[in-house]
């Protein structure tokens, strides 16, 4: 017993000295982690910065004008929920979305549509259910397109600690990623032209290497004013609490109206 323990006591201590020499480092259970972005590579640091913070679960609160969406994540999970609140000259809207898997369900609010419950949900594949709210939803556990966002960015500086400038082309919206408040029909990407190819944005990233708000600067274009959509990131890390629509809360739709809301 005493040499099995000897022979556990060297491997654990060679596991250890490995890990300490390594250059990407090493987790607990002895696999290589990703190296880190290089200190002099903005981008890099942002996008791992993204990559982190939709990995875990946590809350998001994002705002345009007249829209704020507020909303808990996880995406080990698979599930996220979403309140989306409006407000058009006065005349004020309250819209929810919940994604489980690969099931997604869409609460109206308001509806000018006959003999349809707007304080119910309906439900629609989640693959179906990109554009069908005003969050363009690509990959609905990464509501506000941190990922694709980051992704789409074509220069970054580090301005300070934690804080960065930059542009954007975001003039592309392939169908798998989220581009949350932005425009992301294809409709808006043709109105918005080489406006959108070199968009403005500002992050910022905790100590953790976390991102925790990005602000994307629209300019004007075509006959819509400049306008700031605005993302902040909490509670990461902190478990939270999604629950599925009920039978009872949940309408059935004819499959047109369905097809008709998701397009």
């Amino acid at each position: 017993m005493g040499e099995r323990f000897v022979d556990r006591r060297k491997t654990l201590t060679a596991l250890m000295a490995s890990c300490v020499m390594a250059i990407a480092g090493c987790t607990d259970d002895g696999a290589t982690a990703p190296a880190a972005p290089a200190a002099d590579d903005a981008l890099a640091q942002l996008r791992a910065a993204a990559a982190k913070t939709t990995s875990l679960p946590g809350h998001l609160t994002m705002n345009v004008p007249n829209i704020e969406v507020t909303g808990d994540t996880d995406a080990a999970r698979r599930a996220t929920a979403l309140v989306i609140n409006t407000d058009s000259n006065g005349e004020k809207a309250r819209q929810e979305v919940r994604v489980f898997g690969d099931n997604a369900y869409y609460k109206l609010g308001k509806t000018i549509l006959p003999n349809l419950d707007a304080t119910k949900f309906i439900a629609f594949p989640a693959a179906d259910f990109a554009t069908v709210s005003l969050v363009h939803l690509g990959d609905p556990f990464d509501p506000a397109g941190a990922k694709g966002l980051t992704a789409a960015a074509t220069s970054a500086t580090r301005t300070g600690d934690g804080t960065y400038t930059g542009t954007a082309d975001i003039s592309g919206a392939p169908g798998a990623t989220s581009r949350g408040l932005l425009p992301g029909t294809a409709d808006q990407l043709e109105r918005g032209g080489e406006n959108l190819k070199a968009v403005p944005f500002e992050a910022t990233v905790d100590g953790q290497g976390r991102l925790t708000s990005l602000t994307v600067r629209v300019p004007a274009y075509g006959n819509a004013p400049a306008w700031d959509s605005s993302t902040r990131f909490s509670e990461l890390g902190t478990p939270v609490t999604v629950t599925a629509p009920t039978a009872a809360e949940i309408t059935d739709v004819p499959d047109g109206l369905r097809k008709l809301l998701a397009g």
